[in-house]
């Protein structure tokens, strides 16, 4: 009994060894092929206290058919120093991937190209970023993986692929409240309605609506501050996209998505509400 379960655990490891072999073959090939390239966003103007919510389309990325492995971004100065969070808080930062007709530059012709997730319309699409808590995360992913972009038979007749960036970006040099500022709190921005110029829901203290783009954060009496530029830095890692790769796909989900059940006439209906 004891030699057959010897001769069990040897077939065992030789077959472990036989699926690995490739694999780690493979992984070596990938390694010694993956491409790297350090991006800057256009620059972003602010002045103590203001606050900078802005798109930008069509974005320096990797072209062709790809596989990401990592992807890096934080915020520096114009000397490629990174920006301390207490001078400079970064509210959030999206990257996201979208189609639009060759030759066009009217973003009202971009069609979205969202993650995996589950959230309702273009609600949370990016494949990366989220906020200030996302800076210096690892984000490797290991072979064999890799998320696929840029395959030509996901491009409808017509399109190009691209990608933009969103920065939300609040200069906190000077604010009377730091921690109220990043908060977004209506009272300090001085904001009583939405962009729309809608009056704020009742008992809305504070939030995205109190803190967009060019609102100013109440300053404390009397200081003076100098404008500064900052950009958004973000490293790329790729490799060309081949048979051996399996393709990752991102989810983000969300804490506060109330989902709403009901009984279809051939399956259950799942509404999200990111």
């Amino acid at each position: 009994m004891g030699c057959l379960d010897q001769n069990w655990v040897t077939s065992l490891v030789i077959l472990l060894l036989a699926l690995c072999t490739p694999c780690s073959d493979a992984y070596t090939k990938t390694a010694s092929k993956v491409k790297s390239a350090v991006f800057y966003s256009p620059k972003v103007e602010l002045s103590p206290g203001i606050s900078s919510n802005k798109f930008y389309y069509d974005v320096k990325f990797p072209e062709g058919h790809v596989a990401l492995k990592s992807f890096n971004g934080e915020v520096v100065d114009e000397e490629g120093n990174s920006v301390p969070l207490y001078e400079v808080y970064l509210h959030h930062w999206l990257v996201a991937r979208y189609h639009q007709p060759i030759n066009s530059t009217n973003t009202e012709d971009i069609v979205i190209v969202k993650n995996a997730g589950v959230c309702q319309g273009n609600t949370l699409p990016q494949y990366f970023g989220i906020g200030s808590e996302t800076r210096k995360t690892a984000t490797y992913i290991p072979d064999p993986f890799g998320v696929e972009i840029g395959n030509p038979v996901e491009i409808p007749a017509g399109y190009e692929e691209k990608w933009m960036i969103n920065l939300h970006a609040i200069d906190t040099r000077g604010v009377e409240d730091r921690w109220g500022c990043t908060e977004c709190r209506c009272d300090l921005y001085n904001v009583t309605t939405d962009v729309d110029g809608q009056p704020l829901p009742p008992g809305y203290k504070g939030g995205l609506q109190c803190c967009t783009d060019n609102t100013q954060c109440r300053l404390k009496e009397g200081y003076k501050g100098y404008n500064r530029t900052i950009y958004l830095k973000y490293t790329v890692e790729w490799v060309n996209w081949d048979y051996s790769i399996i393709p990752v796909k991102i989810y983000i989900p969300d804490v506060t998505d109330i989902v709403k059940i009901s009984n279809g006439p051939n399956r259950l209906n799942v509404t999200h509400n990111c």
